[in-house]
């Protein structure tokens, strides 16, 4: 089921004479588990990264080595300054109440957003500096102009790569608009009057 669909079935729900409660306890505790399956990803993904780079540079102490390790742990410094910030306050509702349920899946659309916006800055960031930092290591060791250079098979990987999460990016976006819309829109039909236990 489409979040839109299921959204528009909430509704419903709410607005029928039954006065029937969706399952939002339920919606808000599948992402409160995949938030928390994220942050172990995150946790991993940061400790092979530190690890490899910092490895890395305690073998070769280039100083070109031991720049990259260095805005390694910078974009990582960053990036769990941001997650950390951006999370605060969307791990559990307030209260055990359909308000309560319906004010966090509202935060965490706007969180989503946010999250959304801010990968795009910060992968052009890491895109500029890794492709800045690998052209200058290769034409170090043998001349290649930078056409050739952003042309060759492994940059054309990194293109793809990069359009798919850009196309990625731009779905999750507009995703979490609609739901937002649509969240929007029930609490202002609810108008602050449901106060039962889900």
């Amino acid at each position: 089921m489409s979040v839109d669909t299921e959204l528009d079935t909430w509704r419903r729900e709410w607005q029928s004479e039954k006065g029937a409660m969706p399952d939002l306890s339920a919606k808000v505790r599948s992402h409160s588990r995949f938030m928390w399956a994220m942050l172990a990803a995150e946790v991993l993904l940061t400790v092979l990264m530190a690890g490899t780079t910092t490895a890395w540079a305690i073998r070769s102490p280039e100083p070109d080595v031991i720049v990259f390790a260095g805005a390694v742990w910078l974009f990582i410094a960053v990036a769990w300054t941001f997650a950390l910030r951006n999370r605060r306050g969307c791990w559990a509702p307030a209260a055990l109440n359909a308000l309560a349920y319906l004010d966090i899946s509202i935060r965490r659309c706007h969180r989503g957003i946010a999250a959304a916006k801010f990968a795009v800055v910060f992968g052009c960031c890491e895109l500029l500096f890794c492709v800045s930092w690998v052209y200058r290591r290769k034409s170090t060791l043998s001349p290649l102009s930078p056409l050739a250079f952003l042309t060759s098979p492994p940059m054309i990987v990194v293109w793809i790569c990069t359009a798919a999460f850009a196309v990625f990016v731009i779905w999750y976006y507009r995703r979490k608009q609609a739901e937002l819309t649509c969240l929007l829109k029930l609490q202002q039909a609810l108008g602050g009057q449901l106060r039962w236990l889900v």
